[in-house]
């Protein structure tokens, strides 16, 4: 391998700013690709990582490199890989701040990082890096929560067209990244899909093979997909949107069918914590948080319902990111079957625009996934 030189954008220590200095050229191991990144996608959980890491990740180890949604090309694989070679166009799910890694050299945030190839799918020719860099981690959230047998335990998608199972699926929050994922994931898997959007995301989801969409902003809506699911055998909810899981969960206490929310959000927003002076936001906003948790197991509670919590990589620790990741996306996505959404809102060129590019998800971006390019 060529003489090669890495550079990252590190958060030293907790609750620091990103700064973007020279970082150590990974080597893979077993199992492992280095891969030279092209694009990157942003999500919630870096800036909340990056201010509230000491929170919700007190295992990070720092100085640490943020992000997880990887799409570029093969540079090196290690022993033990079959599936790729250099040269090969990949995109992939970084775990450098996730338990399976801690590590540096498989945070997102650098221009070569490394990849484990149970996370990793080739990228076929017609989609551009950032199109792809929208997927991974919305993919492996949206698995996790919809197929792993102590969340929603749903049949598992085929890329031939599924016999229909007869069982609809509400998803709370379609047009988000993890709702157009989880969309296309269960109508593959030959789920009726019934979602919620604003009025101008109706089409994009629709797109994606949802047969029903409601505005969440309805002050009836609740009451309007009671009428409509009425009959319909429910598989389950999948509660994506911040403060999804109460109504997914008044919706699924009256209805017929399986009683089971699958959350992959808070009842209140912790994406806008401060890096510095973070004792009034703590005061204010942490036993907001608690009280929101705790009324949402009560609320289910009295109307039966199951509430679960999904953590976006457990299905790497299965044998469900195998199948989706080897089996089903790859092949998906060169036949035209899943296709990646929403599109990419490019914000940046390079290591240094990712502070800017995180402070435009902090203000809010709809049906669009934002992205960096290398």
């Amino acid at each position: 391998m060529p003489t090669l030189s890495n550079r990252a954008a590190w958060v030293q220590a907790k609750g620091q700013p990103l700064t973007v200095a020279a970082a150590p050229m990974p080597q893979p191991g077993a199992g492992e690709l280095l891969v030279r990144n092209r694009a990157l996608a942003l999500n919630p959980f870096d800036g909340v990582v990056q201010t509230l890491g000491g929170l919700v990740t007190p295992w990070v180890s720092y100085p640490a490199i943020l992000g997880s949604d990887v799409a570029g090309d093969v540079v090196a694989v290690g022993p033990s890989v079959s599936r790729f070679q250099p040269g090969d166009r990949v995109l992939g799910l970084a775990l450098g701040i996730d338990k399976l890694a801690n590590r540096a050299c498989e945070g997102a945030f650098q221009h070569y990082v490394i990849l484990r190839q149970e996370a990793a799918t080739p990228l076929p020719d017609g989609i551009g890096f950032e199109r792809a860099a929208v997927l991974p981690l919305a993919v492996a959230t949206a698995a996790s929560g919809l197929f792993l047998d102590d969340q929603l335990g749903l049949r598992r998608p085929c890329v031939q067209t599924p016999e229909p199972t007869g069982k609809t699926l509400l998803i709370w929050g379609g047009s988000t990244s993890v709702g157009s994922a989880a969309i296309q994931l269960a109508v593959a898997a030959g789920y009726e899909v019934v979602t919620t959007a604003s009025p101008r995301n109706f089409d994009h989801v629709r797109r994606l093979g949802a047969s029903h969409v409601f505005d969440y902003h309805d002050a009836n809506v609740v009451a309007s997909m009671v009428r409509f699911l009425g009959g319909r055998d429910m598989a389950g909810a999948l509660a994506i949107a911040v403060g999804s899981g109460a109504p997914c969960i008044d919706i699924l206490g009256r209805c017929q069918g399986r009683r089971v929310v699958s959350m992959a959000s808070a009842p209140s927003p912790i994406d806008d914590a401060p890096l510095a002076r973070q004792l009034v936001w703590k005061l204010k906003r942490l036993p907001r948080l608690a009280a929101g948790f705790l009324g949402l197991a009560i609320r289910a509670r009295l109307r039966g319902v199951e509430l679960r919590s999904i953590w976006g990589t457990a299905l790497l620790k299965g044998p469900l990111g195998a199948q989706i990741f080897h089996d089903f996306l790859g092949p998906a996505l060169a036949s035209g079957r899943f296709v990646p959404a929403p599109e990419p809102l490019v914000a940046g060129q390079g290591l240094d625009d990712i502070a800017q590019a995180l402070a435009l998800l902090r203000r809010g971006v709809s049906a669009r996934k934002v992205v960096v390019s290398l």
